[in-house]
């Protein structure tokens, strides 16, 4: 088992995870205030605060309305919060895994380069070098010719 290695790493990227899923939480939540803040007319559009419908205020509409844009707005920079926090978590823990590979694989490369050198034999006393052997004579060829005909 290979030993594990940056801890203050991992626990890094452990904080990174948690501030992802509360971002995502309070986003949900900051999603359903401003729902809640447009049906109970807590958010207003002062423009269209004057004028009246025959069946009712238009600034009532208009403050629905802005409550869901604004529920959307919040959902979707508190998504990307979240997808950006997670990615960073994400990518400390890709660092190290590959140094924890790499280093997996320099051990299994050290063993295998170990198990295939031979294993000398102990020296002989007394035992004169052998000569280098000669190097074999290059062959030659012989073609035969025939006369050529008349």
């Amino acid at each position: 088992m290979i030993k594990k290695k940056y801890r203050a790493l991992r626990f890094i990227a452990f904080v990174f995870q948690v501030l992802a899923w509360v971002s995502l939480v309070l986003a949900i939540l900051g999603m359903l205030g401003s729902l809640a803040a447009g049906v109970m007319n807590v958010i207003s559009i002062p423009a269209l605060d004057q004028f009246q419908l025959q069946g009712g205020n238009v600034g009532g509409v208009a403050s629905v309305v802005a409550g869901i844009v604004s529920a959307l707005v919040v959902l979707i920079i508190g998504v990307i919060n979240f997808v950006l926090l997670l990615a960073v978590a994400e990518y400390f823990y890709v660092l190290i895994d590959t140094e924890q590979n790499t280093r997996a694989g320099a051990d299994y490369l050290r063993q295998l380069v170990q198990a295939q050198q031979p294993v000398a034999a102990p020296p002989v006393a007394n035992v004169a070098p052998l000569a280098p052997e000669p190097y074999p004579a290059e062959p030659t060829v012989t073609v035969q010719t025939t006369p050529a005909p008349k």
